[in-house]
């Protein structure tokens, strides 16, 4: 989860902060380390810092009209598509509803009013994924049916935004599948329609089955290549067919 939102000025002032988890934060710190580190980014790169680790943390930005920067701490194992399109959600509503205040010579705190509505309204809004019943248990028998192949050890249905739809899959293999698509959506903007990835003599592959919707699979030593990718488009293309539902 987000932990903690910061908007600020690319020269350091703090405009607006909340603190959503246990983060003990000062805020006059970060929001001075912030600055002095994206001064330093654009002077020597001309570019701006995308996102850092710092221990058990995330930490994500998004720049609003060149001046405003907004920063969100979160946890690391969270999926960072999810918490970029909150970025992107509060981006897009800022600077319609404070642009013109943005590009003023000089805005503070006072020309943010209401800020905190909107950004409690996006950060803590949690996007349910609505699967209808009928199409939830296809879904399941499916993911039932692949994992039962010899040759799959693990699989999981997932959302284009990381969030977890159907699995009976552990936990691990899970976040290193979201951690994939966090690390591929980062350099390529998008999810890719295929990724196969070496892991521990196995293979990984992710395929892309339609906007909204994933398969993953964690495949057995030994197996062909050849055959996985078969199975695995075969139980994209079968969950193609009936993923007409309503997703969001």
């Amino acid at each position: 989860m987000i932990r903690y939102f910061l908007i600020l000025k690319r020269s350091g002032e703090n405009i607006y902060k909340n603190c959503f988890g246990n983060v003990d934060i000062d805020e006059n710190v970060v929001s001075g380390f912030f600055s002095a580190f994206f001064t330093f980014t654009q002077t020597l790169f001309s570019a701006d810092v995308q996102d850092i680790e710092l221990g058990p943390y995330s930490m994500l930005f998004e720049i609003v009209e060149k001046e405003i920067i907004l920063v969100a701490i979160y946890d690391k194992a969270d999926s960072l598509i999810n918490v970029q399109q909150k970025l992107t959600d509060l981006k897009n509503v800022i600077s319609l509803e404070y642009g013109r205040k943005i590009k003023q010579n000089v805005c503070d705190t006072d020309d943010f009013k209401g800020i905190n509505r909107i950004v409690e309204k996006i950060i803590l809004e949690e996007k349910k994924v609505q699967l209808d019943e009928k199409s939830k248990a296809q879904y399941t028998q499916l993911l039932g049916d692949f994992r039962s192949n010899n040759e799959i050890e693990d699989c999981s249905l997932i959302s284009i935004t990381g969030i977890p739809l159907i699995y009976e899959t552990k936990r691990e293999f899970l976040d290193l599948i979201i951690k994939q698509m966090d690390a591929f959506w980062k350099f390529k903007s998008e999810v890719l329609d295929q990724i196969i990835l070496s892991y521990e003599n196995r293979y990984i592959i992710l395929v892309k089955i339609n906007e909204n919707l994933v398969l993953s699979a964690l495949i057995r030593r030994n197996t062909p290549i050849g055959l996985a990718t078969m199975l695995i488009e075969e139980y994209a293309t079968k969950i193609a067919n009936i993923a007409d539902s309503r997703i969001f």
